[in-house]
C-alpha cells in the first residue's frame, strides 16, 4: 500500500507577521513560543523577563533568562542578517556583565554574518554564548495550517564548553574524598534527572554539598542541599533577590492551597539572620555515604524538584514586582543559596 504524504511549502514571513517589533517579538516571547525555541537551543526553559528593552543606546527585542538564571538576549529580524543588527550584538556586550546566551534570529543567514558568529563563540570569553538561527513558515500544500521552525545554523563551537571549563578548574584543585563523593553523587542525580524529565540539569561539575540551578526569575532558584552531619537531604525554592522577605510572605499566604497542589506540606524558613529565604522539603535519616541509597534519594529529590517547579514557577512569572518595591522596599543586596549549610556539614 502507499502511503501518501503531503507537501511542504514555505509561507512568505511578512505574511505571518507585518513588523518584526509589534507582531514576531509578541508571538516569540509568548510562553509556547519561547518554548519551541529554548528546545532547538537546549537551553531548558526560558522566562522572558522583558520585550524591547534598552541595552545603551539600543534596545534588545527579548531579554530572557535560563534555567540557571543567565541572561540570554534575543535578537529579531524578518529580513536577511546586516550588518546593523551584528553591530547591535556587540553594542549590547559591551554592556552586559553577566554571563550570558546572545540569540540572533534571521529569515536568512549571510555567509559573513554566520561566519561573525563562529568567531565570536572561537574568540570571545567562556562566559559568552551565541547562536545563530533562521526562521521559516511551513504548510503542508492545500492546508491553511502554518507551523514556525527554527534551525540553527551557528552555535558554539563546544556548547558544554563552559561545563569544560569549569572542569578544568577543578581538576587543578585537589580533591578529597568527601569532594569526590559529593561530584560522583551530582553527575548521577543528573542523568537520573534527565532520564526522568528530559531536562539536563546539574551539568557543571561540583563537589559542594549543595548544588543550585535556576528555575526562571533572577534570584530564585531549585537546590538541593545534603548534610551529612545531621543525615539529612533537602530539596528547596531558594529566594535570594532584593526583595526575598516580600516574596517569601506573599508565599506564605498561599501556603494551604501551595501545600495542597504539592500534595504534601512543606518547610516554610524564613531565615531571620540572612537576606533571603526558603520553602522546602526533607528526607531525613539518610546517609549519603552509602551508594546503594543514591537511587531512592534520587528519585525522592526528582519527584520534589519537578512538584516545586510545578507548583511554583507560575507564581514566579506572575509576581508584581513593582508593587511590592512600592509596599516593601527592596534590598540591593542578595542571598547566595547553600554558603552556610555548606560551611556547617563540611
Amino acid at each position: 500500500m502507499t502511503t501518501l504524504l503531503g507537501r511542504l511549502e514555505r509561507v512568505p514571513l511578512r505574511e505571518v507577521w507585518e513588523h518584526e517589533a509589534s507582531n514576531f517579538t509578541p508571538w516569540l516571547a509568548h510562553a509556547d513560543n519561547i518554548s519551541l525555541l529554548a528546545g532547538v537551543l537546549h537551553l531548558g526553559d526560558l522566562v522572558v523577563e522583558a520585550t524591547e528593552k534598552d541595552v545603551g543606546r539600543f534596545s534588545a527585542d527579548i531579554v530572557a533568562r535560563d534555567e540557571e538564571g543567565n541572561l540570554v538576549l534575543i535578537e529579531n529580524q524578518l529580513e536577511p542578517t546586516d550588518h546593523r543588527h551584528l553591530g547591535q550584538i556587540l553594542t549590547y556586550l559591551a554592556g552586559l556583565s553577566d554571563t550570558a546566551t546572545v540569540v540572533w534570529i534571521a529569515r536568512e543567514f549571510l555567509e559573513e554574518h554566520r561566519a561573525a558568529i563562529d568567531w565570536l563563540n572561537a574568540n570571545t570569553i567562556d562566559r559568552y554564548s551565541f547562536f545563530g538561527v533562521e526562521i521559516e513558515v511551513v504548510k503542508i500544500t492545500g492546508s491553511s495550517a502554518l507551523a514556525a521552525n527554527f534551525n540553527v545554523v551557528a552555535k558554539p563551537n563546544d556548547w558544554s564548553r563552559r561545563v569544560g571549563s569549569t572542569a578544568r578548574r577543578l581538576g587543578e584543585t585537589p580533591v578529597n574524598d568527601k569532594q569526590r563523593l559529593y561530584e560522583e553523587y551530582w553527575a548521577l542525580l543528573g542523568e537520573r534527572f534527565s532520564k526522568a524529565t528530559g531536562r539536563r540539569v546539574l551539568t557543571k561539575p561540583n563537589r559542594a554539598n549543595w548544588y543550585s540551578f535556576g528555575i526562571g526569575g533572577k534570584g530564585f532558584s531549585l537546590s538541593v542541599v545534603l548534610n551529612p552531619a545531621e543525615r539529612w537531604i533537602r530539596a528547596e525554592l531558594w529566594i535570594g533577590n532584593g526583595l526575598a522577605k516580600a516574596i517569601f510572605q506573599e508565599f506564605l499566604k498561599e501556603q494551604e492551597a501551595i501545600e495542597k497542589e504539592y500534595g504534601s506540606t512543606l518547610e516554610w524558613e524564613e531565615l531571620p539572620t540572612r537576606k533571603g529565604a526558603r520553602i522546602s522539603a526533607y528526607l531525613r535519616d539518610q546517609d549519603v555515604s552509602v551508594k546503594t541509597t543514591w537511587p531512592e534519594q534520587h528519585d525522592w529529590l526528582v519527584k520534589q524538584l519537578e512538584n516545586i517547579r510545578r507548583v511554583f514557577q507560575p507564581r514566579i512569572r506572575s509576581i508584581d514586582f513593582s508593587s511590592l518595591r512600592n509596599v516593601y522596599g527592596e534590598s540591593e543586596e542578595t542571598d547566595m543559596v547553600g554558603v552556610a549549610d555548606s560551611v556547617a556539614a563540611s
